[in-house]
């Protein structure tokens, strides 16, 4: 939980991170507060998760973890974990704009961390295309996760002439951006990928790793994602809480 002591009349002054809010049982006392959402515990531990459409508020949300992650310590790695059906719904509507992932791929390059990528269910079309450009050597998938790639496209619409020539414009441009960047994450060649996705291509695990969008099948025991050691960081708040006396601490770095 978050601890509210030093709490005035202008409001709290500091917050602190008690043992309560990793781990519960007895003795552990009723929390004064509500706890943290649980999209801000994973952002702690430099988790970031893909689980729905990308539309625009996902997007937004990305992009800000992305770069608070990286100015807070570039030189440890962000976890994506991926399980999104890109900018459409499990009906094949578009529901998300294609400039949205491209906002998303462009943060992922502009971080000096790198990022870790996980297709941890579904990664299709924008969503694989994101997989793709993870770090090399660290994009990986669970053992029934799917791929797909496919094309951008527009819902049915209707307007003037020249409208309709503007949205094709976009839509051309917009499959070129994804074609270019699946080519940079696969290694592949533009025409190629090009050829591959006049339909759509559905990918298992291994064709996945095969056609060079993700690295490795990883498993619980997987040395290249951190495991972080809470009891020890746990002992370090202590520790820390106990030389500063009484009034709230920051939390040891392990937490930030």
């Amino acid at each position: 939980m978050w601890s509210l002591s030093g709490v005035n009349d202008r409001g709290p002054s500091k917050y602190s991170m008690s043992v309560s809010m990793y781990r519960g049982g007895r003795g552990s006392g009723r929390p004064r507060t509500a706890p943290p959402d649980l999209p801000s515990l994973l952002l702690d531990a430099r988790i970031c998760y893909l689980g729905m459409p990308i539309v625009p508020a996902v997007a937004e949300l990305l992009v800000a973890q992305f770069m608070w992650l990286d100015f807070d310590n570039s030189s440890k790695p962000i976890y994506l974990y991926i399980n999104s059906t890109g900018t459409q719904n499990e009906k094949m509507e578009t529901v998300g704009s294609e400039t949205e992932a491209y906002a998303i791929a462009d943060s992922m390059a502009y971080c000096k961390s790198d990022v870790y990528t996980v297709n941890c269910g579904t990664a299709y079309g924008q969503a694989a295309m994101l997989l793709s450009v993870g770090a090399k050597g660290y994009r990986g998938l669970q053992p029934n996760a799917s791929t797909k790639l496919y094309l951008p496209k527009v819902n049915r619409s209707s307007g003037a002439t020249i409208d309709m020539w503007i949205k094709a414009k976009e839509l051309d441009a917009n499959s070129e951006y994804y074609i270019e960047l699946l080519a940079k994450g696969t290694g592949k060649t533009k025409e190629e990928i090009k050829k591959d996705v006049e339909r759509p291509k559905y990918l298992q695990a291994q064709e996945a790793i095969d056609y060079g969008i993700a690295d490795k099948i990883i498993s619980s025991m997987d040395p290249a994602y951190e495991k972080r050691n809470y009891d020890e960081m746990l002992a370090q708040a202590k520790a820390m809480r106990r030389a500063a006396g009484a009034g709230p601490q920051a939390a040891p770095s392990g937490f930030r």
